[in-house]
């Protein structure tokens, strides 16, 4: 017998689990959820916690933690419309300032600098801002150019 669909599926499926690890986390969205996503399914992945109403937006402060293998101080979210709109992290440490400026470098090519501790990147759909402080702690926004005007 053929097993060659069997292993087409299998393929499949472990392709599907790759936005769940440290790679593609930060591509136009977080952690394998695009631009758009509503607030409902986000919730209880990232474990949304208080919000603050600013017009249409919404800023949720999370309990994610680590971002591929960098760990995260801080992770807060903007939802415009209650759709995904922007992510806001803070690191500690240059260790992890790095290794968040690495998987984003890996998602994003080497990104503009004018100065040796900050990177932008912009793609049609994503805007991405990273500052780091002479501490080596860093500061790391990314948002929807589409939903953000």
């Amino acid at each position: 017998m053929d097993k060659t669909p069997r292993r087409i599926l299998t393929i499949l499926l472990c392709l599907r689990a790759l936005p769940e690890m440290g790679f593609a986390q930060t591509r136009d969205g977080l952690m394998g959820h695009h631009w758009g996503t509503p607030v409902a399914v986000l919730a209880d992945k990232v474990e949304l916690r208080t919000s603050r109403n600013e017009g249409n937006l919404l800023l949720y402060s999370t309990g994610v933690r680590s971002i591929g293998d960098a760990a995260i101080d801080q992770c807060d979210i903007e939802f415009v419309d209650g759709r995904l709109a922007g992510v806001i992290v803070t690191t500690r440490s240059l260790e992890n300032s790095r290794r968040l400026l690495t998987l984003l470098q890996k998602e994003y090519g080497e990104g503009t600098s004018n100065h040796p501790r900050t990177r932008t990147w912009l793609t049609p759909n994503t805007h991405v801002s990273y500052d780091e402080d002479s501490l080596g702690d860093a500061y790391i926004y990314w948002y929807s150019t589409l939903l953000q005007r």
